[in-house]
């Protein structure tokens, strides 16, 4: 997709504007140059809105005014609301019988009426399609659907871009799962593998409906017995993938507001003569965290004792002793054959005896020793079922015999090993917990009423927060238990499908589900770490060449990586960590989101838009350019809002790669900011014509007029 032009009306600052934009392979920049409060955002939610409905509003839409703020109820008590977005899409039809890339222009039409009154109610945007041709417009069905197609919901922060929200990708504030979940659902979106996920969905409700089938055989009630608990297996395993993602969801919103208020803490101590104290609660959460850690351990280790082998062969040591003793007394007595009637078969296929000697057919020397094993495998054959179950028990029991210097070695020896090392680590941690709510009340003791209300409110949110971690902790224990028992399930249903004649199809149809299942999961993770290292790759080279960091001249900076867990990692020197939000500097930490989202795009291989409001932010000098650079050759379409400063010291970029430039002032800034008066009383954005270069009446600031002045007097 290519954005042509975009008309607005009665959108907040955007009474009557119109935009265009360059659609040029060549010069495929535009430029809108506009000073802060010229309506550099309001466009970006305005093209949003346009594209995606209420919902791609800030908060979702819920309370934001949409109308002029200063509209006159003699106009009209219900304001229109209009934006129109005209754009292009590239499309591949079969002409004289061979594929060839044709591109369509299309009308994108929401409007909406909206009450001035106090609440603004708002009624239901609506939305038209039009396909343009040379006679005029056709209306399209299910607009949304295209849209969604051609640019995912899930990605608008990746084609609309505002500079510093950008940074939500890596910055502090933000919780690591909350990160983590932002890049991955950009990567995940933009690579299509939500249609793999669908396919997996729908895979799985006709593997459902197929057991359905099974359960109305009504041959065998244990058949029904089992498709039925199966049923339900699937019913309550999308619940709680619904729960499980829900616990999610809010985990991330309260682990934002715990790092939130916890650096809110932090500032208000350092009003006050209070470093030692925070030193000492800083030192405490790092033994906790690190008990914690070693907790964790513990628990897995008691947890696996109870998966182990030993515990079995402790509560059955009596039986197996019994047991063995029998076994032996038959293997003495010869009545258990030797397990090496396979090794001997082997070696008569191999034609050569173990000990090196001829087993071959035409060897004379060698019938002799083969008439004695084909006599040895015969003897074995005349077996009867009871000696071969009996065989099979001794030789399948013998790794559970344990060697009498094993025996003092007891699951309940270990268990007990375990368990102190357990209920030790434990003591540490509650005497460290203690620790920690003696300094915290210290804190509380100190004549600062702010921070104990920031204390009570952290508390509130950690105790929400860890609520949520056990209710996802609980719902992953309970699907991980439905899957074993769904893996048991459809063993045996199997098992009595074969048993059964109209079984046979229904088996087959559940094979080909759990094939076409097997497929679509490797396609989804080998398509995700092929792409993932393609946008880590591709982002480190444009992060490095925007920042001007080489690897081989002992740059700080060494490079970066997107991880398997979704994590922007940066690297310095000796592949030691940092940190993207504290120990990179503010250019570097928006050229770094710059350079992912860019990356994602081209290896996407998705043509569309990159919209971005105030790229060249915190930045200057050769990084500032470099970014402008790198970002014009790494899109297909890009779009800039520069304030005056962002162009200061690009304009000759700007006049090679920009096919469209103009600019938006607001008449509301004069005397102040505006040499002229545009003559405008409504608070609304006018555009001129002037470029990077030049000013107008319309457009001439005070700031441009005292350049020009200081330029003739020197």
């Amino acid at each position: 997709m290519k954005l042509l032009r975009a008309t607005f009306q009665n959108f907040r600052l955007l009474r009557d504007l119109e935009l265009d934009f360059s659609s040029d392979t060549e010069k495929n920049l535009t430029v809108v140059r506009a000073a802060n409060e010229s309506g550099k955002t309001t466009i970006l939610h305005a093209l949003q809105w346009a594209l995606y409905g209420d919902t791609a509003l800030p908060g979702k839409g819920d309370g934001f005014r949409l109308h002029p703020i200063d509209w006159e109820v003699s106009d009209g008590k219900h304001v229109p609301i209009t934006a129109i977005v005209e754009f292009e899409l590239k499309t591949h039809r079969r002409i004289a019988g061979e594929m060839r890339e044709t591109r369509r222009c299309f009308r994108l039409v929401r409007s909406a009426f909206e009450d001035v009154d106090s609440q603004s109610k708002r009624s239901p945007s609506t939305v038209k399609l039009f396909a343009l041709n040379d006679t005029g417009s056709v209306p399209i069905d299910a607009p949304e659907a295209m849209i969604n197609d051609e640019l995912p919901p899930e990605l608008r922060e990746v084609f609309f871009t505002d500079g510093d929200r950008a940074l939500s990708f890596i910055e502090a504030d933000v919780a690591l799962s909350t990160k983590r979940q932002r890049v991955q659902s950009a990567i995940r979106s933009l690579l299509g593998l939500g249609v793999i996920d669908d396919a997996i969905k729908h895979v799985r409700k006709s593997a459902a409906e197929i057991n359905k089938h099974a359960r109305q055989l009504g041959m065998d009630t244990e058949l029904n017995r089992i498709a039925s608990r199966l049923e339900a297996i699937e019913e309550t395993w999308d619940k709680l993938e619904d729960d499980l993602e829900d616990a999610k969801q809010q985990f991330s919103a309260f682990e934002d507001k715990v790092n939130e208020t916890d650096k809110k803490i932090v500032a208000a101590l350092q009003k006050g003569d209070k470093e030692q104290l925070q030193k000492s609660l800083d030192s405490a959460k790092r033994e906790i965290k690190q008990l914690d850690d070693q907790l964790k351990v513990a628990n897995k280790e008691h947890s696996a004792l109870f998966r182990s082998r030993s515990i079995a062969t402790d509560l059955l040591a009596p039986v197996l002793d019994t047991a063995f003793k029998q076994l032996e007394e038959l293997h003495d007595q010869g009545k258990i054959p030797s397990t090496t009637i396979p090794v001997l078969q082997e070696r008569l296929s191999a034609a050569i005896c173990i000990c090196g000697e001829s087993l071959a057919q035409d060897d004379p020397e060698a019938k002799h020793r083969l008439d004695y094993i084909k006599k040895l495998i015969e003897d074995s054959k005349r077996s009867d079922e009871i000696q071969e179950m009996i065989t099979d028990l001794y030789y399948g029991a013998k790794p559970l015999q344990l060697d009498d210097a094993d025996k003092p070695q007891t699951w309940l020896n270990e268990y007990t090993k375990v368990l102190e090392r357990r209920d030790g680590i434990q003591e540490l941690r509650d005497e460290a917990g203690r620790k920690l709510r003696g300094l915290e009340l210290e804190l509380d003791a100190l004549p600062d009423t702010d921070i104990q209300g920031l204390r009570d409110t952290l508390r509130q949110y950690r105790d929400l927060r860890d609520r949520c971690l056990t209710k996802r902790s609980s719902v992953d224990t309970q699907l991980s238990g439905l899957k074993n028992e769904r893996e048991e399930l459809e063993r045996e249903r199997d098992r009595l499908l074969r048993e059964q004649n109209k079984g046979a199809r229904i088996l087959a149809e559940l094979g080909v589900t759990q094939d076409v299942m097997k497929v679509l999961k490797s396609s989804y993770d080998r398509i995700t770490n092929e792409e993932l290292a393609k946008v880590s790759e591709l982002m480190n080279e444009i992060f490095l060449e925007m920042i001007g960091a080489d690897p081989d001249q002992n740059a700080i900076i060494r490079r970066t990586e997107i991880s398997h867990e979704f994590d922007i990692i940066v690297y310095g020197p000796n592949e030691r960590l940092l940190n993207p939000d504290r120990d990179l500097n503010g250019a570097s930490r928006r050229a770094l989101t710059l350079a992912f989202i860019l990356a994602l795009t081209k290896v996407s291989e998705v043509e569309a838009p990159n919209v971005i409001d105030t790229p060249l932010g915190m930045t200057s000098g050769y990084v500032k350019r470099s970014i402008l650079k790198t970002a014009v050759r790494e899109s297909s379409q890009l779009v800039l809002f520069l304030t005056h400063d962002e162009i200061t010291g690009c304009e000759d970029i700007i006049d090679e790669a920009a096919g469209t430039v103009f600019t938006l002032t607001n008449p509301a800034h004069y005397p102040k900011m505006l040499v002229n008066d545009p003559g405008i009383t409504d608070r609304k954005v006018i555009r001129c014509s002037c470029d990077h270069r030049s000013v107008c009446r319309l457009c001439e600031r005070r700031a441009d007029a005292q350049v020009e002045l200081e330029v003739v007097s020197a």
